[in-house]
């Protein structure tokens, strides 16, 4: 499986594989074993209510009452580590996907993406697929800054987070 295809599975699916918004974490770690430790500040003390984060491989993962709430790919590095379905493995995808590419990609997979309408960096392009319960955001980088379209902007990351969750 390419990067692109991974990206157009994504975009039609709202997930990466099984890990989509929604999905209950408990039967995740059933089919992929457990999770990694995600947090982007490990040691530190979360506030009660809020959300945990966890990985597979490159793919992190925003967890609420046991409830994935957000998938977040980034792919900025060159390579990514996504789960290869086999718990504990993952596979090494080179990363590296552009604009014009993934918008040709969706096209042909007749997937709908719209431009994000919110002021953004110069150097940043947003393209997003409208999901339930969660929107993807492709958030892309210009690499050449006289150029108007993004089409030759490098995919930075890729994130859906459900946005409408209220904690029990």
């Amino acid at each position: 499986m390419t990067i692109v295809e991974v990206l157009t599975e994504f975009a039609e699916s709202g997930g990466i594989g099984e890990l989509k918004p929604g999905a209950s974490l408990a039967d995740v770690s059933r089919r992929l074993g457990p999770p990694q430790d995600g947090e982007y500040f490990p040691g530190r003390r979360r506030k009660s209510g809020e959300p945990r984060n966890v990985r597979y491989g490159d793919v992190r993962l925003e967890v609420c009452c046991d409830i994935l709430r957000a998938v977040a790919l980034s792919t900025g590095t060159g390579s990514v580590d996504l789960p290869s379905g086999v718990p504990g493995k993952t596979e090494e995808l080179p990363s590296a996907v552009t604009a014009a590419q993934l918008r040709e990609a969706f096209s042909t997979a007749g997937i709908r993406a719209e431009e994000g309408s919110w002021p953004e960096p110069a150097d940043q392009v947003t393209l997003v697929v409208r999901h339930s319960p969660a929107d993807v955001h492709f958030t892309f980088r210009r690499t050449d800054s006289d150029e108007s379209e993004g089409s030759g902007a490098v995919l930075h990351s890729a994130i859906a987070r459900d946005t409408h969750h209220v904690c029990r």
